[in-house]
């Protein structure tokens, strides 16, 4: 009843089913193996015919087989060597299809597989008529091997000895010549114990029918025989007549059956889909995988109708099918439905059922598989094509797909309207030539064509392609793109390439700057340092022979930031560039590689050449005027006349000269700025004008008083004549300012002194008045600035400049205040004796200053000499 069963199940099963037998080569390694069974859901999952490839071995029906990445017959030897089980998903590229494959074997180099087609999302298995087939043919062939074997007769003594065996039994025995009283049956019984058990149940019973009986031929072949004996006279005396059935191919095929039994319930029991028989509504039979999937118990399916399982929701339309099925009008349909397991999860499956004949009553025998993830899976796809229809609608990038077989676009999204001016269903019609420059379309069919070829070899597979290209826009304008594309089948096998196109023309720009910018120096736009280094490489060739390099520093730079800030320097260097710009040769090279300095290489150009343009560039320079600066450059060169001397050698050379000019060229230069700076002060506020002449005088005639020597009254004169030259760059509402100033204007104020310092310093004539102008707001009690030093370690210049200075203010105040009397004057300055002021100083000054008129004319002319 069971092989019955089985074989039901079996045959309708839409798993495939084959059996083989393995071939092993010389190495007694599995090299092929032989078609012995297949069933029709193989047939239908492979598109190999059964009458074709039965007998044959897999190498001729999949020629491809052993070159596929996976080793089907490694994989299936193995089993077939060491038994088992295996189960696992694969691919075959000879058929062109998934498979989830099982492969067990019950005997040595024996395997069966299993297997479902799993290409088309879980489709059922194709009906398993062959096995049942298969098992009927093997029955009917049982039964006709044990209807039309022969039987052999043998009466032989109750000591073995053979008395009488007919023609049946001498062949059956393979015996030949004489053997009656010569031969004994005792070496026919494999087990001497089974002949003693046949000889006690005949002499117990009188004669025994169907005994098996393990025996082997004269010629030492072993079978099976199903025997019957009794007691008999022959000749007068006790002998035993028995008979001998050859049951050797009956004993075979129960252990097939049996084998096969076995086989078909591993099947049942270990099939990857749930399998169950349901009649009168109720469940007869399942496997394993009916439990796994539902969550009850053995009794708990036993014992109540299918479609209490099922979801009430779908109730109607699963006994709808089941109803269908049992008349005969669904039997190829599928039915999806939820069912409710145990714990109150739902799951989706998908049924195919057969109606049966079921213990001599019609059934429907179900083959169910779990689509709850396919059911997710076409959920998230359905939301995730609305979100790719979002994105690719309303992308800033146009989304392409072009069908290279067919030589044209199949979409284009719509931002193409935005980027190139064409609709998209215009732009589905143009070829490649209406959008791709012909400068850029070789490329892309040449890269095309790379691609192509190595997307036909599998290299290329998924692989991404980028390229930046300019595109036509409707109008005739040209547009940067860059192109991100990769290669696939389509339905169709056709090739397509799926794209995405950026406009990058800010990129573009953006890139261009940056070149720009890494070769150039940002302010002056002439070549920068990198640039330079790099083009010396091309430049120092024996073509160029002989080569000048001419180094240039502009003068007083840092003097025209101390005094005009650092813009009016930039504009020193900005007009000096424009110069070198203008009076240089075109093919020079000019660079910036310093704050001051320029570098310039003169191709094919000597020293002398050279010293003519620096003269005519010189001429230019002095000719050019930058506000209240002037344009001062000092320049060294020096010239390679052949490849044996080194450009460090000759940059170290140019350099030197440069330097050596710059010590004689720069002081004047600095001088002049100095004056220049002096004119502008006082141009701008003519206040400090008189302030600081004033002061001049006054410091003249403290000195004179204390009796210093005429140098260092000079001296002391010139340093109160520019003791505020570092308000130069100070704001005009500030200096002329009367009330108090505020904290951010007062630290402002209190950095002339320091301003001044740096101006004066950069002069070697002014270096020693630089110090003094520093110093001149120092107070003897540290409470002034900038530097807050005491008493004699103020320079005692700056003392006298610091009372000449405090006294002026007292009576030429700024703005509205009223001018102090002279016993204001005398009162304030006795009190500030000491803390503020020197007291020798300040007494020295009331006492022979301060009664006397001071001279303006003989004080102008000494600080006007001095100045210039």
């Amino acid at each position: 009843m069971k092989t019955e069963r089985y074989s039901m199940i079996l045959k309708n099963s839409p798993m495939a089913f084959a059996y083989h037998k393995i071939v092993l080569d010389s190495y007694s390694e599995p090299c092929d193996y032989i078609f012995l069974e297949v069933n029709p859901a193989f047939e239908e999952m492979t598109g190999l015919i059964g009458e074709s490839i039965l007998g044959k071995r897999v190498t001729e029906v999949i020629p491809g087989i052993r070159n596929e990445a996976f080793d089907f017959v490694g994989t299936y030897g193995k089993i077939a060597l060491e038994g088992g089980t295996a189960e696992f998903e694969q691919y075959s590229t000879g058929l062109k299809r998934w498979y989830r494959i099982q492969v067990y074997s019950h005997e040595k180099n024996y395997f069966a597989v299993n297997f479902l087609d799993i290409s088309k999302e879980k489709q059922q298995l194709a009906e398993r008529e062959s096995l049942m087939e298969l098992l009927k043919e093997n029955e009917m062939q049982f039964h006709r091997l044990i209807d039309n074997l022969p039987f052999s007769l043998i009466i032989s003594h109750f000591d073995g000895m053979i008395l009488y065996i007919n023609a049946a039994g001498m062949k059956l025995f393979e015996m030949s010549g004489e053997v009656i009283n010569r031969k004994s049956t005792l070496p026919f019984w494999i087990d001497i114990r089974d002949r003693r058990n046949f000889l006690s149940a005949i002499e117990e019973q009188k004669q025994i029918q169907d005994f098996e009986m393990h025996l082997r031929t004269d010629k030492g072949n072993q079978f099976w025989a199903r025997g019957s004996g009794m007691m008999i006279k022959y000749h007068n005396q006790l002998a035993i007549l028995s008979t001998h059935h050859d049951i050797t191919g009956r004993k075979a095929m129960e252990t097939a059956l049996k084998i096969s039994e076995e086989k078909f319930r591993l099947i049942f029991e270990n099939a990857g889909e749930s399998i169950l028989i349901v009649q009168n509504n109720c469940i007869q039979i399942f496997n394993p995988m009916v439990q796994r999937m539902t969550g009850y118990s053995v009794q708990e399916l036993t014992e109540r109708s299918f479609i209490d399982f099922t979801h009430p929701e779908d109730r109607k339309l699963a006994l709808k099918s089941y109803h269908d099925r049992l008349t005969g009008r669904a039997d190829s349909e599928r039915s999806q439905y939820r069912i409710v397991r145990k714990d109150g999860e739902i799951v989706w499956i998908e049924t195919h059922g057969v109606k049966i004949d079921w213990k001599g009553h019609p059934a429907i025998q179900y083959f169910i598989i779990d689509i709850t993830e396919q059911k997710k899976a076409q959920d998230a796809l359905s939301a995730s094509e609305e979100q790719y229809r979002l994105i690719t609608e309303f992308a800033s990038d146009i989304i392409w797909v072009f069908n290279y077989t067919n030589d044209k676009f199949t979409y284009i999204s719509p931002s193409v309207y935005q980027l190139l001016g064409y609709q998209p269903e215009e732009a589905m019609e143009l070829k490649i030539s209406q959008i791709i420059p012909e400068e850029y379309l070789k490329l892309i069919e040449h890269r095309t064509t790379e691609i192509i070829k190595e997307f036909l070899e599998g290299a290329g597979s998924g692989k991404a392609h980028i390229m930046e290209v300019k595109n036509i826009h409707k109008n005739g304008q040209l547009v940067w793109f860059e192109l991100s594309s990769k290669y696939r089948y389509n339905q169709k096998s056709e090739i397509e390439i799926v794209g995405v196109s950026r406009n990058i023309e800010e990129r573009k720009k953006a890139e261009k700057e940056v070149l720009y910018l890494s070769y150039h120096d940002q302010m002056t736009g002439l070549y920068n340092r990198r640039f330079y280094e790099e083009e010396l490489r091309r430049i120092d060739h024996i073509r160029n022979l002989p080569i000048t390099l001419v180094l240039a520093d502009v003068n007083g730079l840092k003097l025209t930031n101390d005094a005009f800030g650092h813009i009016a320097g930039d504009q020193l260097l900005i007009r000096t560039a424009e110069v070198f710009t203008r009076e240089f040769r075109q093919g020079d090279l000019i660079a910036r590689i310093g704050g001051d300095e320029f570098v310039i290489l003169l191709p094919r150009t000597d020293g002398e050449e050279t010293d003519r343009i620096i003269a005519r560039i010189k001429k230019a320079l002095a000719a050019e005027r930058c506000g209240n600066t002037v344009l001062s450059v000092s320049f060294g060169a020096a010239t390679k006349q052949s490849m044996e001397q080194e450009m460090e050698s000759i940059f170290i050379e140019a350099e030197n000269t440069m330097y050596r000019r710059k010590l004689n060229e720069s002081n004047s230069m600095r001088n002049e700025t100095i004056k220049i700076i002096t004119h502008a002060l006082y141009t701008k506020n003519h206040t400090e004008e008189e302030h600081s002449r004033r002061v001049g005088r006054l410091c003249g005639k403290i000195a004179e008083a204390m009796e210093l020597s005429e140098e260092a009254i000079n001296e002391i004169i010139t340093a109160g004549f520019l003791h505020d030259i570092g308000k130069i760059g100070m704001e005009e509402k500030l200096l002329r300012k009367a009330e108090p100033f505020s904290q951010e204007e007062w630290a402002e104020y209190k950095r002339h002194s320091e301003k001044g310092y740096q101006i004066l310093k950069a002069s070697s004539e002014f270096a020693q008045v630089a110090q003094y102008v520093l110093c001149h707001h120092e107070q003897m009690d540290g409470q002034g600035y900038p530097r807050g030093i005491v008493g004699e370690d103020i320079p005692i210049q700056s003392r006298i400049l610091r009372l000449a200075d405090a006294y002026d203010t007292m009576v030429h105040p700024r703005g509205s205040a009223e001018a102090m009397t002279k016993e204001e004057v005398t009162r304030s300055i006795r009190e500030s004796a000491g803390t503020e002021f020197d007291v020798q100083i300040a007494e020295l000054f009331l006492e022979k200053v301060l009664p006397e008129e001071v001279s303006p004319h003989h004080i102008d002319r000494i600080t006007e000499n001095k100045i210039q």
